[in-house]
């Protein structure tokens, strides 16, 4: 049954779902769930065990990887190869070797700020940003980098989700302590950001908005963090339209997967909750899943040209 319209008719109720533990870990900060169609894996990280973890939802198969800082993204690049977004630096890690080859220096004159979510454009760019360890006010920045290294944003706090409408025309973003999302108009071909607007704004209270992914039908999938869920946005009216409940307060994001591209991966956290919360929560810092029915929008490998 149809919930939402693009014709201007009322929306209808929210529609809801629930997800469920599909990898048991006890990530400390796990986020950055990429869908690894190379490979039919979901990639993700756990920023502060410094983590890079591949896994088969099909077999329950995993491995790990050290990548010897705080890692805050991972993007494919092709079978064997990722982009990373560390704490200092860009570099790619070699998935078969084991190593870590330095790109370029992130930010030397801030030693306290790491990087944090990233996604690319259909150009193959990576975009990223960075925020300072402690979440201090305005002191990280959104990037861009196609071989070069440019700032698009400064003054951020703590830079999350990216995603682009489909046809490209349309970046969204959230700078979490910002409690909303803002679209950009966006030009692939140069890149440039313009016309800053707010398209939906977070209310609950004690909320977040954190990672986002998209769907085919142009409609947001936005993590909340301290809400224990995933919350779908229609950016025309701003409404929420979706939402899946997670048993983890601290929901960090989601990417769409699978072999038809509609199984949202959720990751969560364990950082920042009581003892006594992990005690009612204990699948909090799990990898969890739910099949939509939705079919997210393909998301972009970084493109070797810029390597």
């Amino acid at each position: 049954m149809p919930y939402f319209s693009y014709t201007g008719l009322k929306e209808m109720e929210i529609q809801h779902w629930e997800a469920k533990v599909i990898f048991q870990e006890k990530l400390i900060l796990g986020e950055g769930p990429h869908w690894y169609s190379a490979l039919n894996k979901l990639l993700y990280v756990d920023i502060e065990s410094k983590k890079l973890c591949l896994s088969d939802p099909v077999s329950g198969e995993k491995q790990e990887y050290q990548a010897g800082s705080k890692i805050g993204s991972a993007i494919p690049v092709n079978q064997h190869q990722v982009i990373v977004a560390l704490q200092g630096s860009l570099a790619i890690f070699d998935l078969h070797y084991k190593t870590v080859n330095h790109l370029v220096d992130l930010e030397k004159y801030k030693p306290e700020n790491r990087s944090n979510d990233g996604k690319c454009d259909a150009m193959g760019r990576l975009w990223f940003g960075t925020m300072q360890e402690e979440a201090r006010k305005n002191e990280g920045a959104l990037y861009c980098y196609d071989g070069r290294l440019t700032k698009m944003i400064d003054r951020i706090s703590v830079s999350n989700g990216i995603c682009w409408s489909s046809d490209h025309g349309v970046m969204y973003y959230i700078d979490s302590f910002d409690k909303h999302i803002k679209a950009f108009d966006f030009d692939i071909n140069v890149p440039a950001l313009s016309n800053s607007r707010i398209v939906v704004e977070i209310k609950e209270e004690g909320c977040l908005p954190d990672g986002m992914c998209i769907d085919e039908k142009g409609m947001l999938w936005v993590a909340i963090w301290g809400g224990g869920c995933v919350n779908r946005y229609n950016p025309e009216s701003g409404n929420l339209i979706g939402k899946v409940s997670v048993n983890a307060p601290h929901v960090t994001s989601c990417a769409f997967g699978g072999e038809q591209l509609t199984e949202l991966f959720i990751t969560t956290a364990t950082k920042e909750l009581s003892s006594e919360t992990l005690i009612n929560y204990p699948e909090s810092g799990a990898v969890f899943s739910v099949e939509t029915g939705i079919k997210g929008a393909k998301t972009n490998t970084f493109n070797s040209r810029y390597i």
